[in-house]
């Protein structure tokens, strides 16, 4: 089984749970192999890593011909392509291979980030389903938007949910905090960009501290937006109870003690780090930020789900949070059925079904 990816971020969502995924069909006695364009080496034991042609148009074409190479010289029978670079790198490598072919997508069709428009998206996928490959979306809702999408392709659009809660996760939870954690806290998990909507939690979070006696406020992440929310923190005067970690190889401990995991995004497709937080207990609170945190909190029952990119509706859930803190948390059984599918054992099953119908 090979996966092709355009890099290899450290801490990034879509990679976190690629690995967790690789690392199960390995555990289930797959031969596993990732192709990553920009050259990147994920440290995944057990798994052949090869190195792509590069970055941008030429790194792309010579990508294509090195991934191709290797299919045919190692008889690659499945691959899984991730974010859309290397969907299309992949598109291109398999035309003509009897290789089992599945193209993901993880984030919201919306998503500035990937500075890919709607229209764009709609060819680039009427290209994919052209083949007899299929297409996986992580969430129901981002399954069904797609569908709209391209509706002839509907059949081989299909969801399957991310490896998230591992065995390493659930262990990794249990080793200390960092130094310098803050005694009561609440917690932004991900890397620093604008669809992160860091800003906006910088800013509900000192209209709340206006009103009320606050925990601190503990970003874990790094990103381009580092030094802008550092400087937005200071011009609010909550410098001194914000603490950014930079990034963590390791932030489940900090996820498991939080009082509240707030999630303030613009965009998502399906959040990792929502899925994590509630596999180790811990209070949430998320933007309606697409379909994937609706879905996942079930409408709200799981955690309060607050208007997009609106400071003072943030504001008042996280005021609200403080009267329900201590009955914050969902019930055990609704966690557990909830966090059951985004296990990497049912993650990998479900990526079996595609392949095998």
């Amino acid at each position: 089984m090979l996966f092709a990816l355009k890099d290899f971020t450290p801490g990034g969502g879509v990679e976190c749970v690629q690995k967790r995924l690789a690392e199960q069909f390995l555990k289930d006695g797959r031969r596993v192999s990732l192709f990553v364009m920009n050259g990147d080496t994920p440290d995944i034991e057990g798994a052949q890593i090869v190195e792509g042609g590069g970055s941008g148009i030429a790194g792309l074409l010579k990508s294509i011909v090195l991934l191709r190479l290797f299919i045919h010289r190692e008889g690659v029978t499945h691959l899984i392509g991730a974010k859309e670079q290397a969907n299309l790198c992949t598109w291109f490598a398999t035309l003509g291979s009897s290789c089992k072919v599945i193209y993901s997508r993880h984030a919201a069709l919306d998503c500035a980030e990937q500075k890919t428009g709607v229209g764009s998206l709609r060819l680039l996928y009427a290209l994919y389903l052209c083949g007899s490959g299929k297409v996986v979306t992580v969430s129901q809702g981002l399954r069904q938007s797609l569908a709209r999408l391209m509706p002839w392709g509907h059949p081989r659009i299909r969801y399957c949910p991310n490896a998230v809660v591992t065995e390493q996760l659930l262990s990794a939870a249990q080793a200390p905090l960092p130094t310098g954690t803050p005694t009561h806290y609440w917690l932004g998990v991900g890397r620093l960009v604008v669809p992160k909507g860091f800003h906006l939690l910088l800013e509900a979070y000192a209209m709340a501290a206006e009103q009320r006696t606050l925990p601190d406020l503990v970003i874990a992440g790094d990103g381009p937006q580092r030094a802008d929310l550092v400087t937005l923190a200071q011009r609010l005067g909550i410098a001194q109870r914000v603490h950014f970690t930079g990034h963590l190889r390791n932030p489940y401990p900090l996820i498991r003690h939080a009082r509240l995991l707030i999630l303030s995004s613009l965009h998502e497709g399906l959040p990792t780090v929502l899925i994590e937080a509630l596999a180790l207990g811990t209070p949430v609170l998320s933007t309606d930020c697409g379909s994937g945190p609706r879905e996942l909190l079930d409408n709200g029952r799981l955690g309060p789900l607050v208007k997009v990119n609106d400071a003072p509706a943030l504001t008042h859930a996280l005021l609200q949070s403080l009267a329900a803190d201590g009955n914050a948390a969902p019930g055990k059984p609704a966690l557990a059925e909830t966090v059951r599918q985004y296990t990497s054992e049912h993650a990998a099953q479900a990526y079996y079904q595609v392949w095998n119908q």
